[in-house]
């Protein structure tokens, strides 16, 4: 289990690399892949040797090579904590006998949703690019490995989900398709069908929230009040979850994220300044939404958890 662990805190380490340019460059509309890595203080080009996940920092002296200037701690302690986390799901992969194949779709979603909710709370956008990316790899993994989505493997596993779904997945798998044909259509279905529940939820709660806030905001002669009830990119963002872990977790997930911005909101409520300058109408939801996310893929369902605790106790 060590070994298992250590190899995916390397895996995360290098990811956690990338995401820091993912989360740097995306926003501001730069390549991913050009120029190469420079200082953004002296833009000294950095050198592979220099480049080294969390070690290139430490041997360095958290300082620049060239202009000898303070390198932040952001990029090793990101790096550190893709790491810690993709061991995390590494060793449940283990745990629960799962194909390895499952950690390409984990690994790729939590980093998606890593970046996305830095993103979010930095600079109060959900890019198009990562989203969409990430859709059509979610497509593409359940039907090249459709066994590494556990509510087709596992199809009424509570860990996983599969209550809206599995029952479904279990007559296409039984359909009498070609043994090849039936797991990657029962994979894409799972896939296909999260995108666009997670899409139509918060579609619904957009369209009708924005025409009560545009009523609200008629009536009482609200100027500061939002245009809109939640940001499109929220959809997406949802969308590409139930494309990843299919549509038991958008729900799960969807609960325990605006619990978690309803927490955070209440208590921003408690700053004057906030109140003020109207800033809770612009709370990002992706940091929250990320909180169950990674506990979904790192340690199961969340909710399946709590009942199971809640059982014990009483």
């Amino acid at each position: 289990m060590f070994i298992v662990a250590a190899i995916g805190f390397i895996m995360g380490a290098v990811i956690g690399s990338f995401l820091n340019v993912v989360v740097w460059r995306v926003p501001r509309g730069m390549s991913l892949v050009r120029p190469p890595s420079t200082c953004p203080k002296c833009g000294h080009r950095i050198r592979p040797w220099e480049n080294i996940p969390i070690i290139s920092w430490l041997c360095l002296g958290g300082r620049c090579s060239s202009c000898h200037l303070p390198i932040s701690w952001k990029y090793p302690a990101g790096e550190a904590a893709v790491g810690l986390l993709y061991a995390l799901i590494s060793v449940r992969v283990w745990q629960a006998a799962l194909p390895l194949s499952t950690l390409i779709g984990w690994w790729w979603f939590a980093g998606t949703i890593l970046s996305l909710a830095r993103i979010d709370f930095e600079h109060g956008i959900i890019p198009n690019l990562v989203t969409y990316t990430s859709m059509i790899a979610a497509a593409v993994l359940a039907v090249a490995f459709p066994f590494s989505r556990p509510t087709v493997l596992l199809t009424h596993d509570p860990q996983f989900g599969g209550i809206l779904i599995g029952k479904f997945l279990d007559k296409i798998l039984d359909s009498g398709l070609p043994q090849d044909l039936a797991p990657r259509l029962a994979g894409l279905t799972d896939c296909l069908t999260g995108l666009l529940l997670g899409a139509l939820i918060l579609w619904i709660v957009y369209y009708f929230g924005g025409k009560a806030l545009a009523l609200w905001r008629k009536q009482r002669n609200r100027t500061d009040l939002p245009e809109e009830a939640i940001g499109r990119g929220d959809i997406k963002m949802l969308a590409m979850t139930g494309a990843f872990l299919g549509p038991d977790a958008v729900i799960y997930l969807l609960a325990g994220g605006t619990l978690l911005g309803f927490i955070g909101a209440l208590i921003m409520l408690r700053n004057p300044k906030q109140r003020k300058d109207g800033t809770l109408s612009q709370v990002p939801f992706a940091p929250f939404f990320a909180i169950p996310a990674l506990i979904w893929v790192a340690v199961g369902n969340w909710f399946y958890i709590l009942f199971r605790i809640c059982s014990n106790e009483f």
